[in-house]
């Protein structure tokens, strides 16, 4: 069997990045690619040993991240030809084992087309800020995406060479990048693998180099988009709504109507380019975008009507009821059905 190759991106390393590569040259791996990430001219002697093991070590001459070092790496196996048989990244801290990388080799051969995850499952002694961090990724990163990843920030990925020039391109320098290749796996019909594999944190995971604050910020970020989105097509709809009302009191369907027109041009445009980032053709993804704004323009003129006609509420908070129950039933129908783009079928 042929196997893919290894990228390991590392800043300031230890031994244990020495025994990981002694370990898979054991297990067959022959290529092996260690990026120094700006570690500094005293982790030279460490670097120096992987080439001497027969590593292709590329460096930075600072360090630049996580994302920036791991697209470093993508670029030259392409380059190279070290991607032809796929390549997975792996850790340098020890935290993933030679045994649970030949398991994601094994499943990379099944499974050709996939990205194949080596996932955690927290059990055992885990930091509490490991568990609780991806717990919650998870959880939002579900609600997002629709699908479920168990373990968000793992590192240990098998990518095939025919997703590698995708990824390459994918934004992000440093932790966030990671979470942006899981981002792109859905709006690209990307094939997802899951593989359990050995929860290890030496010593307390000391020597992991993610910044709890920073590193957490630019993933929650990308996470909380539409969140936004939603909130400045929200503001444009209630001003306008509010405006309308004022200046035509009575006509309560004008105003709904109105608000609306101009609110869900600008969810749309958002929505598609910047928080699903759907890649088919704007008219079909648009058609299916204004029936679901009529449905829930319709349904939220009724759930006003009534509950300013027979509850007796404000109009004005009656309209935030009636926006704030339609936006996860909105919000669903547009991550399933208007911005997922469907395959033809083969001829």
């Amino acid at each position: 069997m042929d196997l893919p190759s290894i990228l390991i991106p590392a800043y300031k390393p230890d031994q244990k990045m020495i025994d990981l590569i002694q370990s898979l040259h054991q297990k067959g791996f022959s290529r092996i690619m260690i990026v120094n990430d700006g570690s500094g001219p005293q982790y030279e002697p460490v670097f120096m040993t992987a080439a001497a093991l027969g590593c292709l070590v590329l460096q930075h001459a600072v360090n630049m991240g996580k994302g920036r070092a791991l697209k470093t790496g993508f670029n030259e196996a392409l380059y190279r030809g070290y991607a032809d048989h796929g390549l997975i990244t792996a850790d340098a801290d020890g935290q993933h084992t030679p045994a649970d990388i030949s398991h994601i080799a094994e499943v990379m051969t099944q499974n050709p087309d996939s990205l194949v995850l080596g996932v955690r499952r927290f059990t055992g002694q885990v930091p509490l800020k490991n568990r609780l961090g991806n717990g919650i990724t998870r959880l939002i990163f579900a609600l997002i995406n629709g699908k479920t990843v168990y373990d968000t920030q793992t590192g240990l990925r098998g990518i095939p060479a025919a997703h590698l020039p995708l990824i390459l391109t994918l934004a992000g320098e440093r932790y966030e990048y990671e979470m942006n290749m899981l981002l792109a796996i859905k709006p690209n019909h990307i094939p997802l693998e899951q593989v359990t594999i050995e929860t290890v944190y030496i010593e307390g995971n000391k020597s992991s180099h993610f910044k709890a604050f920073q590193d957490s910020a630019r993933i929650y970020a990308l996470l909380f988009k539409f969140i936004l989105s939603s909130a400045a097509a929200a503001g444009v709809d209630y001003g306008i709504f509010a405006l309308m009302h004022i200046s035509f009191p009575g006509q309560l369907i004008a105003s709904v109507v109105v608000a609306r027109a101009f609110s869900s041009l600008i969810n749309f445009l958002i929505n598609r380019n910047l928080v699903f980032k759907q890649k088919g053709a704007a008219a079909s993804a648009a058609a299916r975008y204004y029936a679901l704004a009529a449905a829930v323009m319709l349904v939220g003129y009724l759930m006003i009507k009534g509950l300013t006609g027979s509850v007796g509420l404000n109009v004005y908070l009656a309209k935030v009821i009636s926006d704030v129950s339609l936006y996860f039933v909105s919000f669903y129908v547009q991550r399933e059905f208007v911005y997922q783009v469907r395959e033809q079928a083969n001829t």
